[in-house]
C-alpha cells in the first residue's frame, strides 16, 4: 500500500473489527448478560433500549467534539471510556435507575466510538483512495460483527458470561485504543518525487 499507509490500514483495521465486535456483541447478548446477572428479564430488555438510545445520544456528541478537538484524540477518549463503563457495568448495582444510567452511557461510547474510526479514515486517506480505504475498513469491521456475538454466546454457554463477558468486551476496547494510538492524527506527507522526471511532475 502506498505512500507509508500500510501501517495505518493495520491499525484502523484492528479498531473497526474491535468496534464492531462490541457494537454487535452487546445488542445481541446484553439482556441475557444483564439476566444472568440478577436482573429482571423486564428490565434486561429496557437496558437493551438504554444502550441504544445512548448511541444515539453518542453520535450527536462524539461528532460535534470531533469537530472541534481531533478525530483521534475524540476516538481514543470514547475507546478508552467504554472500556471503562464496560468494565463498570460487571458490578451488581441494586438501583435500577443507576443501572439504567450505567448503560446509557456505556451506549453511549461503545456505538459511536465505531462511527469514529470511519471518520478517522476519511481524515486520512487521499480522496482517490478514500472510498477503497473505507470499504476495507468496514469490510474488515464486519468480520467483528460475527465474531462478538459468536463469543458472546460462547460465554453464555461456559456459564460465565456474567461478569466475563463484560471484561472481554472491555478488553477489546482497550486493544482499539492501543491501535489507535499508533495512528497518527494527520495524513502523513507524500513522499517527495526524485528522479530525471521530478522537475516536470513539481
Amino acid at each position: 500500500m502506498r505512500g507509508g499507509f500500510l501501517a495505518i490500514s493495520l491499525a484502523l483495521w484492528v479498531a473497526s473489527f474491535m468496534g464492531l465486535l462490541l457494537v454487535y456483541g452487546l445488542n445481541t447478548w446484553l439482556p441475557k448478560i444483564m439476566e444472568i446477572a440478577g436482573y429482571s428479564t423486564g428490565d434486561a430488555l429496557g437496558l437493551l433500549l438504554a444502550l441504544n438510545l445512548g448511541a444515539v445520544t453518542g453520535l450527536l456528541v462524539a461528532g460535534q467534539i470531533a469537530d472541534s478537538r481531533g478525530n483521534k484524540p475524540t476516538a481514543l477518549v470514547w475507546f478508552g471510556l467504554a472500556a471503562v463503563f464496560l468494565a463498570g457495568l460487571s458490578i451488581k448495582l441494586e438501583s435500577t435507575p443507576a443501572v439504567y444510567v450505567a448503560v446509557f452511557l456505556a451506549g453511549v461510547f461503545v456505538f459511536s466510538a465505531q462511527v469514529l474510526v470511519y471518520a478517522f479514515v476519511g481524515h486520512l486517506y487521499p480522496p482517490d483512495v478514500r472510498g477503497t480505504a473505507l470499504g476495507l475498513s468496514a469490510g474488515v469491521g464486519r468480520v467483528g460483527a460475527i465474531v462478538g456475538p459468536f463469543l458472546g454466546g460462547a460465554l453464555v454457554s461456559a456459564g460465565i458470561a456474567y461478569p466475563w463477558g463484560f471484561y472481554l468486551f472491555a478488553l477489546a476496547a482497550v486493544i482499539a485504543v492501543l491501535a489507535l494510538a499508533l495512528v497518527p492524527a494527520h495524513a502523513p506527507e507524500p513522499a517527495p518525487v526524485t528522479g530525471p522526471g521530478a522537475a516536470a511532475r513539481t
